[in-house]
Order: C-alpha cells, then structure tokens, then sequence
C-alpha cells in the first residue's frame, strides 16, 4: 500500500500535470487571431490574466485550506477548472467568454491547486525542501507537452476550437477531480520561525530580492511562452516544427525544474537567482538578435523553458529556508504575485508591442535588458535582511 507521503506527492504531481497545461496557449493563438479576429494583445492578455488570478488567488488560500481542508479545497477547484472550459461551447468563442472562463474560472482553480500542491507535499518530507519542490513543480511545467500534441491532433482533424476547449478543460477537471481524494495534510511537530507581520514583510529587502527575481524571470519567460508559436511564424518554419517548440519547451521546463531544484539543495539560492536571470537574458537576446531556423529556434524553445523552470523552485524553496517550513503557505503567495504582476505584463507587453511593430523583435530586447539589469541589482546587493 503506498503511504499517504508519497500518494500526496503522486496526487500534486497529477495536479500539476492538469494545471501547468496553460503554457501550451500559444497553440490556440494563430487560430484564435485567424478565425475570430483577435487581437495579439487580446490573446496575451487572456493568458496574462490567467497567470495574474491564479497567483492573487493563492493570497487567500492559506485561510482556506486552514478552514475547510485541502482535500476538499482541490475538490471544489476540480469543478470550477471544468465549469470555466466548459463555458466556451455554450456561450461561443469570443473575448469575454474566454476572459471569463479561463482567465477568471481556470484561474482560480489553479491558484487553489498550485498553492496545495507546492506547500503540502514539502511538510511531508522538510529535509527535502528543494528536491520535492523541483518534483512536483516538474509536474507543472511538463502538462502542456501533452496537450500541446492533443490539441494539434485535434486541430488537424479539424474539431472546432469550442470543442477542443471543451474536450480539454473536462478532461483536466476529471484528472483534478481524482487526484483531490488522495491528497493529506501531516500534522506538523517539527520547529517553525513565527510568522512575519505583512507590514514588516514588506519593508525586508530579502523579500524583495525575491519578488523582483520571480517578477522579472517569469516576465521574460511568460512573454516568450505566450508567444512562441507565432514568434517561430515569422520565419520559414513548418508547422510541426513550431509545435514541437511548445513540446521542446516543455519538456526543457519540466527537466530544469528538477534540476534547479535538486541543484537548490546544495547551492544558495543568492548563487542560483542571478545565474538564472543572467541565462534568460542572454536566450532571449537570440530571439531578437538572430534569424532563427528550424534548429535555432528548438534550442531557444529548450534554453528558455529550461532558465524559465527556475522560478517555480528556488523562490518557493528559498521561502521556506528563510521563513520556516511551516509558514511557505502563508508568505509564498505574496512572492508568488511577482509572478502573477509579470503574468500580465508578459505576455501583453509581447503582444502589444508585436501589434505595433509587426515583429517581436522589440519585445525580446526589452525581456532580457529588464533579466540583465536585475541581475546586476542582486549581484551588487548587500547580503542581508
């Protein structure tokens, strides 16, 4: 019988697996500026606005998993994920329905998942804060290979996009609807450091070495993501080549959250944070500075994902180094919006400025001169409180 450790692991991995599917969006974009006269902003922004309500609902989390449960917590967000989705078919593919549904509704289902699958599984094993942050954040960055490939399959045999949405969204509630009976929460007995007031929290400069971190890395990463399909489009790439960007993507996402995890463990986080925004800038750079080919354009989809993993184990690890384990769930979030500020920011500034300039060069320069200029800032940086 597997323990309630491990199943909890297992249970968030799946979680994870059925939220992190989000960074396949760049799949739906072509269609949706084709066929429905989207906007590029308008695409972004949907997807910005996702990232933004997931990250705000994990503020509130806390207070809600104390009162009614994880379990039944990932429960209820099993229904709304689907319930969002599911909206798109009855109510037609336009702007609102899917800001509606999946920026607001998906978005709130992933904030309450997320926040019970990154804090809970690392009560059950405190020793191992990095390595299992990097496991089950691994999880969020590997969903969207699966769907990336099911959503081409499904656009070839030429469904319509309500349909894939639905098929999609339903089958994601079904895996989070199963994955919530197996999710327990340890009573915790090991020693804790008290919680930091909000106030005081705000004004620690360790704080905000980590929220600019995440905001920043995540802005580049995000604006690539959100966009990488297209930006491949506007070179002699074939179609299933750009697919297999958002697949390389993935799959790189999901390798260097385990590896920047399993590296966390050994190295400080200080060390780690910089090194991570010095490698976003220079992979992003290539995008504006290169004429990409078929190879070149696969290896930035793998640099970027693989730099891009970094951001969802070292801040949630370090966060829990510096303010004790059994506080991760309580201020994490509050890191967490850096994410969710560049969430918005992005992936809109991509497609804004790719609406106004006919190109995404200008939005890849200012991704890594934002990446460089921050890693400067924490390079120079006093260590301490």
């Amino acid at each position: 019988m597997i323990s309630k450790p491990v199943r909890t692991v297992i249970a968030a991995i799946v979680t994870m697996l059925a939220l992190g599917s989000i960074y396949a969006w760049s799949i739906y974009v072509p269609r949706l500026v084709a066929e429905f006269g989207f906007s590029t902003g308008q695409t972004q922004l949907i997807f910005g606005l996702f990232i933004a309500v997931f990250t705000v609902t994990m503020v509130f989390g806390p207070s809600l998993i104390t009162r009614y449960g994880a379990k039944r917590l990932a429960l209820w967000g099993s229904f709304i994920y689907a319930l969002g989705f599911s909206l798109i078919p009855l109510s037609g593919v336009s702007f609102m329905v899917l800001l509606v549904g999946i920026s607001l509704f998906a978005g709130i289902a992933t904030g309450f998942g997320y926040l019970i699958s990154i804090s809970i599984p690392v009560e059950w094993f405190p020793q191992k804060k990095g390595l299992i942050t990097g496991l089950v954040s691994a999880g969020f960055g590997a969903g969207a290979i699966l769907e990336s490939q099911v959503v081409q399959v499904l656009l070839e045999r030429e469904f319509a996009l309500a349909q894939i949405f639905l098929i999609v969204g339903v089958g994601k509630g079904v895996l989070l609807f199963v994955a919530s009976f197996f999710i327990d929460r340890p009573a915790l007995t090991y020693a804790t450091v008290g919680l930091v007031p909000l106030k005081e929290l705000l004004s620690q400069s360790r704080f905000w070495r980590l929220f600019a971190g995440i905001f920043t890395g995540t802005f580049a990463g995000l604006l690539v993501i959100g966009n990488l399909k297209p930006i491949g489009a506007e070179f002699p790439i074939e179609e299933t080549t750009l697919v297999l960007g958002i697949t390389i993507f993935s799959i790189a996402n999901f390798m260097g959250r385990l590896f920047w995890g399993w590296l966390n463990d050994f190295v400080s986080g200080r060390v780690l944070i910089p090194l991570s925004l010095l490698m976003m800038s220079v992979f992003t750079l290539l995008i504006g500075l290169m004429n990409l080919t078929p190879s070149l354009y696969l290896f930035i989809a793998f640099a970027v994902g693989f730099s891009f993993g970094a951001n969802f184990v070292i801040y949630a690890k370090e966060t829990a180094q510096i303010y004790g384990l059994n506080n991760l769930g309580k201020i994490y979030p509050f890191v967490f919006l850096g994410y969710g500020i560049s969430g918005v920011a992005g992936p809109f500034t991509g497609g804004v400025l790719k609406d106004l300039t006919g190109s995404y060069q200008d939005p890849a320069y200012v991704a890594a001169a934002l990446c460089l200029i921050v890693f400067f800032v924490l390079l120079m940086a006093k260590p301490q409180n």
